[in-house]
């Protein structure tokens, strides 16, 4: 287990990407223990071969076509009228319309990258502080894989056999959870600070906007609907996404064309082949890990730190959070999952609040360094150094740290609504 820990440690320390140091490490385990090559094939097949999996692709490829297609500005238009006059303005407006757009791209990448566009130059051109702006553009892209649909629920539904479907449900409430108390943070902040706020819209504007976000805002509802009344499941729900996305482009705003669906198209196919392999090399290296009972040893080690499910669940968001510091959150999901659900089964936590819990231990590690890859693009759009864009990002963790304790030690707050509507 030494060897096998060290080959991939020591891998990424030279920069070879995480699929392949897993890989190459389960590898060369399955080598030098004399197992057929037989075995490689057969893991890394299985590991891709998931009907639930097919959702991957099309959810990102929702994603980037809300983008290209327009459907942000709609959005940052109707949450500038609902929320703009409130104290520090365009902050409100930056969560709210990451709140909405979460309903539909279930990724914080897709939302740092077409909402932060917009937010951040707005938010400059406003007199916002570059830090403000830059941390709570980062924050309310975390909402993203929370409020459902999210691609990282997807593939630990996937990874460790829980409903998909519950999982999506369990994020609604801690979502809302995030929003409020950003939007707290961001109210003291602006009073601290005397941030502007906008003039108050008129009735007039903010149906007008409305109307015109309506094929928008239906999404989210289309979405988790289908889901709640069995009429789709969650992997169909992400071709609804998709095709939905496709008619308000091409027929209700007519502003996508054919070159940019193809561009779109394209960039969705390979995003969905590092996911892929990604999610490959790594189950190929849980593989191993299980031949060599690695969990029930993980379970001693547990036991000998905690003796009560909160104890349990503090030691393993610490170390998910130091393990979102240095890796990113794919393989921590899907190498990490398998490895603590006999942990989970022992001390008598649920599965679908720990996938909550884990998903937002993932996102807040988006935004700390070194690797945070939510600041990577913030950095890039706003042309912040990433040294004051990881610092611009602190003061948000106490919002965020906030509701990963609560949603951690009050198992009701993620599992109340799927008991409710999914009996």
């Amino acid at each position: 287990m030494v060897l096998l820990f060290g080959a991939m440690l020591g891998l990424l320390i030279l920069g070879v990407p995480v699929f392949a140091a897993t890989g190459i490490a389960a590898l060369a385990y399955i080598t030098l223990n004399g197992l057929p090559a037989l075995v490689v094939v057969q893991q890394l097949f299985d590991s891709v071969d998931k009907f639930p999996l097919l959702a991957v692709p099309f959810f990102i490829l929702a994603g980037n076509l809300m983008n290209s297609a327009g459907i942000t500005d709609r959005l940052y238009a109707f949450a500038s009228h609902a929320v703009g006059h409130l104290h520090g303005g365009l902050g409100h407006v930056n969560i709210f319309g990451s709140f909405i757009f979460s309903g539909m791209s279930g990724t914080a990448m897709a939302d740092a990258a077409g909402l932060g566009t917009i937010e951040l130059k707005a938010m400059k051109d406003e007199g916002y502080d570059d830090e403000f702006a830059v941390g709570i553009t980062a924050a309310s892209a975390t909402l993203g894989p929370i409020i459902p649909p999210s691609l990282p629920m997807i593939l630990y539904g996937v990874t460790t056999g829980t409903s998909i479907g519950a999982l999506f449900i369990a994020g609604i409430v801690p979502g809302l959870l995030m929003a409020i108390f950003l939007h707290a943070h961001v109210a003291l902040a602006a009073k601290a600070r005397g941030y502007p706020r906008s003039v108050r819209a008129t009735w007039a504007q903010l149906g007008h906007s409305f109307l015109r976000s309506i094929p928008v805002l239906l999404a989210p509802g289309i979405i988790l609907g289908g889901i709640l009344l069995g009429i789709f499941t969650p992997t169909e729900a992400a071709v609804v996404a998709a095709v939905y996305t496709l008619l308000i482009g091409f027929v209700v705003l007519r502003t996508l064309t054919p070159l940019q669906f193809v561009k779109e198209l394209r960039g969705a196919f390979e995003t969905t082949a590092v996911v892929m392999t990604m999610t490959a090399g790594a189950i190929l290296f849980g593989w191993v890990l299980v031949r060599e009972n690695f969990a029930a040893q993980f379970v001693a080690f547990m036991l000998s730190f905690a003796s009560e499910p909160w104890q349990c669940m503090l030691v393993l968001n610490v170390a998910m959070l130091l393990c979102g510091m240095f890796m990113d959150p794919l393989p921590i999901l899907l190498i990490f999952s398998p490895i603590v659900m006999p942990v989970l089964d022992s001390f008598g936590i649920d599965r679908v609040q720990f996938g909550v819990v884990m998903v937002l231990n993932l996102m807040i590690g988006m935004m700390t360094p070194p690797i945070g890859a939510i600041c990577f693009v913030l950095s890039r759009l706003s042309g912040l150094p990433l040294a004051r864009t990881f610092r611009a990002c602190v003061p948000f963790y106490l919002p965020l740290g906030i509701v990963l304790l609560l949603i951690s030690v009050l198992p009701a707050l993620t599992l109340t609504l799927p008991r409710l509507l999914l009996k």
